[in-house]
């Protein structure tokens, strides 16, 4: 059958128009063009690509995936039943890839131009499945020309194109397998051997009651492990035959979590002071355990020494004038440290990394530096003359960021599952909020899968959600699902920090007293203890990932191992290869 398209245009004003693509057949692979200079003569908020190809009826065998957001990672929808009309729009610039499996039609569609701007509409209608690419423009021009490759693999598993994805990703994109890192930077091979060990040190309350903070009117700020507690954590975890960790500060900076950014330093002076935090850094260093710290690149506080409100995104307000861009997702409740303004990217780069993130490094961090969400969130444009940047330039500075970490600490990680800049990511935190994904979420949810997984595991350190953060203190469900999608352990000491804030669970670590820690250390030396047996795996390829039976998964790696996962008897078995 012949496949058919079309790129119907939303325009600003609310009309749509339709453009003609330029298509392309070369045997399986059909690629799809529209040049940029289509839309040079009206203002686009978005433009769709629909295709024969990525549409299916109820009842076809087979299934379609596609990324979702923060929360919910890959998804898999069946077609064997029919559903409630639904619609699904995934977050832009996650993972720019989704595809139809396991039948005679099969394809893998790539939007391989335009892809920091592209996301993906999924939709149950009247019997049909579809799945149409989508390029936000917001009445922007075009970066560049929009192009969606569409790969033509009959009969294949979400496995398969996770691995044509792998190799397209270090074929064109750079990654390069953490085997190979390793050989030549050993803060990394630290850190991929050894679980994280993320330590929450103080906060002020959130939601905030003051939402324009200064000096005087600060919140207070809770502290709940101070530098004397960290240096008892790490002699209990010695104590324990817990050789090799790495611990990540969190709220270490002045005002705690998310006290004060961007301002970077001084270490907050409830905790101990500058001179004792240097110590414990060294102290730990030489006990055999890397120490490093969570700075952020992307919100802003007035209270900040040095907040310059020419450094924020601009954006056009309802009365057409630039103004600052109040971060959008959190701007009801504020941050802990008041209104959270968003920094321009490139001044988040140019400005304020170049010249922040070397003062954090003297105090002593080396490992894997810690910069927030900047793989989590869609990168703001901005429009201010002084520094215009599009959502790809935005990438670029984020990759930048990433760059001068690894090259002043020896790595860089960040939050969350979106692949823009992985050719330089080390590490992160986890890839999803929820460890089991169900049609009560969404009509169009059948199931998470491990996509991502398949395509980075071996390049890119991970921990499989939010819920597996401190899986040895949670019931059994939580161990089975980081086993099944090959984790680095991630514990967190205080993760909660307000009566609603607890994404990684309601079970927590606490650093009140020394009866805390010994939980705390019990936990870690059962992580511990897990993955001295696992860490082999970490430099292998996830291959393979299948659905044996009802609530029975394997997966396979690129050395022979298989990991079975049972969570009707709630056990998992390894056979090495």
């Amino acid at each position: 059958m012949e496949a058919k398209f079309r790129v119907i245009c939303r325009e600003c004003m609310g009309e749509y128009r339709e453009i003609t693509p330029q298509v392309v057949e070369n045997g399986p692979v059909i690629t799809l063009t529209v040049p940029k200079s289509a839309f040079s003569d009206f203002d686009c908020e978005f433009a769709r690509i629909e295709s024969s190809l990525t549409s299916a009826k109820a009842g076809d065998p087979g299934y379609m995936f596609f990324p979702t957001n923060f929360s919910y990672g890959i998804v898999k929808t069946c077609f064997e039943k029919d559903r409630p009309n639904a619609q699904f729009r995934s977050l832009i610039s996650a993972m720019p890839v989704c595809g139809f499996c396991e039948n005679e039609n099969a394809v893998f569609v790539h939007v391989r131009s335009m892809d920091s701007d592209a996301r993906f509409r999924a939709e149950s209608e009247n019997g049909m499945y579809r799945i149409s690419p989508e390029i936000v423009l917001d009445g922007d021009k075009p970066d560049d020309d929009i192009v969606v490759v569409y790969q033509k693999m009959p009969f294949a598993t979400y496995s398969d194109m996770a691995r044509a994805y792998r190799k397209y990703q270090m074929e064109v994109k750079g990654c390069v397998p953490l085997k190979e890192r390793v050989k030549h930077r050993d803060a990394l091979k630290k850190a991929a051997e050894a679980l994280e060990l993320r330590i929450r040190m103080g906060w002020k309350p959130r939601p905030t009651p003051v939402r324009d903070q200064t000096l005087e009117n600060e919140p207070p700020l809770k502290v709940v492990c101070d530098v004397a507690m960290l240096n008892r954590l790490i002699e209990k975890m010695q104590a324990a035959g817990i050789k090799h960790a790495e611990l990540c500060l969190v709220g270490w900076g002045p005002a705690g979590h998310d006290g004060r950014f961007p301002q970077q330093v001084p270490s907050d002076p409830r905790y101990g002071g500058d001179d004792a935090l240097k110590a414990f850094i060294a102290r730990a260093k030489g006990m055999g355990y890397s120490v490093v710290c969570h700075t952020v690149s992307l919100g802003a506080y007035e209270i900040a020494d040095n907040w310059d409100p020419k450094m924020m995104t601009k954006k056009y307000g309802q009365s057409g004038k630039l103004q600052m861009y109040l971060r959008r997702e959190y701007a009801s409740g504020g941050l802990n440290g008041g209104e959270p303004w968003h920094v321009c990217p490139k001044m988040a780069y140019e400005h304020y990394a170049l010249q922040d993130l070397p003062k954090v490094r003297a105090y002593g961090f080396e490992g894997m530096h810690y910069v927030d969400e900047l793989t989590a969130c869609v990168p703001e444009k901005c429009y201010d003359p002084n520094h215009r940047v599009s959502r790809k330039e935005a990438w670029h500075y984020y990759r930048q960021i990433a760059k001068l970490s690894k090259e002043l600490f020896g790595g860089y990680q960040s939050e969350a599952w979106i692949d823009a800049i992985n050719a330089d990511v080390d590490a992160v935190l986890y890839t999803s909020v929820h460890s089991k994904i169900d049609p009560s979420m969404h009509p169009l949810f059948d199931e998470g899968i491990p996509f991502w997984h398949l395509v980075y595991h071996g390049i890119v350190l991970s921990n499989a959600s939010s819920q597996t953060v401190n899986y040895p203190i949670k019931e059994k469900r939580q161990r089975l699902k980081f086993m099944e999608y090959g984790g680095r352990p991630l514990l967190y000491i205080n993760s909660k920090f307000g009566a609603t804030l607890n994404w990684m669970g309601d079970d927590d670590l606490l650093s009140r007293d020394d009866a805390d820690l010994d939980r705390d250390v019990a936990a870690l030396k059962d992580a511990y203890d897990e993955y001295e047996a696992l860490k082999y795996l970490q430099y292998e390829f996830m291959e393979n990932h299948e659905k044996i039976a009802e609530n029975v998964y394997r997966t396979t790696y690129s050395d022979g191992t298989v990991i079975t996962v049972d969570y009707n008897q709630e056990v998992y078995h390894i056979s090495k290869g």
